[in-house]
C-alpha cells in the first residue's frame, strides 16, 4: 500500500525498540505498517466505545 502522505512522528526509545522488534521478527514489513495497524486498532476501540455508549444511553432511556 503506497502512502498518500508522508508524516514524521517522534517515538520514545521504548516504542522504537518495540516497533523495530516487530519488524525484525517478521510480524510487519516496516515501521509504518506497525503504526498503521496500531492506529486502526485505536479507531476500532473508539468505535466500539461509541457503540457501547450509545447502547447504554438507550438502555437508560428505556429504564426511565
Amino acid at each position: 500500500m503506497a502512502a498518500k502522505h508522508s508524516r514524521h512522528i517522534a517515538l520514545t526509545e521504548p516504542l522504537i525498540a518495540y516497533v523495530e522488534a516487530q519488524v525484525a521478527r517478521g510480524e510487519y514489513t516496516c515501521i509504518s505498517e506497525v503504526v498503521r495497524t496500531a492506529l486502526r486498532l485505536l479507531i476500532e476501540r473508539d468505535e466500539a466505545k461509541a457503540i457501547r455508549g450509545a447502547a447504554n444511553s438507550e438502555a437508560a432511556r428505556d429504564r426511565a
